[in-house]
């Protein structure tokens, strides 16, 4: 799963004979009280998570003596930024450790050493890596709410209720639908379609359900993509991780499944 880049404008420039300093971790940081994890989205398909909630920092970086997310890719350094949890602020910081290329919150350059705020939804990258990590499950993490962070219905809830747009691809599992008999686009082109879709809805100039009903690749089509409200299990587990973690009216990044590529609403 890396991401590599030939281009040598591209490479880091620092000397890897060096030994890496391990990160000092600041002694304000802390543990995560609920099950924050970090979203990790390439060439705009979620391909995986991470869970950041047992430790006080997750280190990002190129060698697994010192990072404990690993990132395959020549601009990126050895050992890039951290992310730190402060219990007494609420707040996780990201810092970038003097890294050779820089790191990006929300595509703005942030200073070296200095612990800059990321919060939910917040998207950040390393250097030139194609890479993008966004913040999740962060709503839970109030101090203040310890005392009844015990119930579990507080941090999840037993089902939701969504509508989605699904685009089929060449590599799907089933690769036709209602629309088409035999679908020959690529992934790339289901993904393009995708990303237009998404925008067109962001923009308010279509809703997500006049879209879904003209243009998914699902049966739910004719309800404006509606699904009925479903727990977990129930669901492929990138299209579940992922309804799960929205909010209600929030709509989701392009998420990949067997199925094909979807956007996904959450309603309740």
């Amino acid at each position: 799963m890396g991401d590599n880049n030939n281009n040598n404008n591209n490479e880091i420039r620092e000397d890897e004979n060096e030994p890496i300093p391990p990160f000092k971790c600041p002694e304000w940081a802390s543990k995560p009280i609920s099950n924050v994890y970090l979203e990790i989205i390439k060439n705009g398909v979620n391909i995986d998570r991470v869970d950041i909630s047992k430790d006080k920092f997750t280190v990002f970086g190129r060698s697994s003596e010192v990072a404990s997310v690993l990132l395959d890719h020549p601009s990126v350094s050895r050992r890039h930024a951290a992310l730190v949890y402060h219990g007494a602020n609420n707040r996780f910081y990201l810092i970038d450790l003097q890294s050779a290329t820089g790191t990006q919150v929300n595509d703005e350059q942030v200073k070296p050493l200095t612990p800059t705020t990321v919060k939910e939804n917040f998207t950040f990258k390393f250097g030139s890596s194609s890479k993008h990590f966004i913040l999740k499950g962060t709503v839970n993490t109030n101090p203040s709410s310890s005392s009844s962070s015990s119930s579990s219905s507080s941090s999840e809830p037993k089902t939701v209720t969504c509508r989605h747009l699904l685009v089929k691809h060449q590599g799907s599992r089933n690769p036709s639908s209602w629309r088409e008999s035999k679908i020959t686009r690529t992934k790339e082109r289901a993904i393009a379609k995708l990303n237009e879709y998404r925008a067109t809805i962001i923009s308010g100039s279509a809703t997500f359900e006049d879209l879904a009903h003209k243009n998914s690749d699902c049966s739910s089509a004719k309800r404006g993509g509606y699904l009925d409200p479903f727990k977990r299990g129930q669901m492929q587990r990138p299209f579940e991780d992922c309804a799960f973690s929205l909010k209600v009216g929030e709509v989701s990044g392009i998420v990949d499944t067997d199925s094909g590529v979807h956007i996904i609403e959450r309603l309740a």
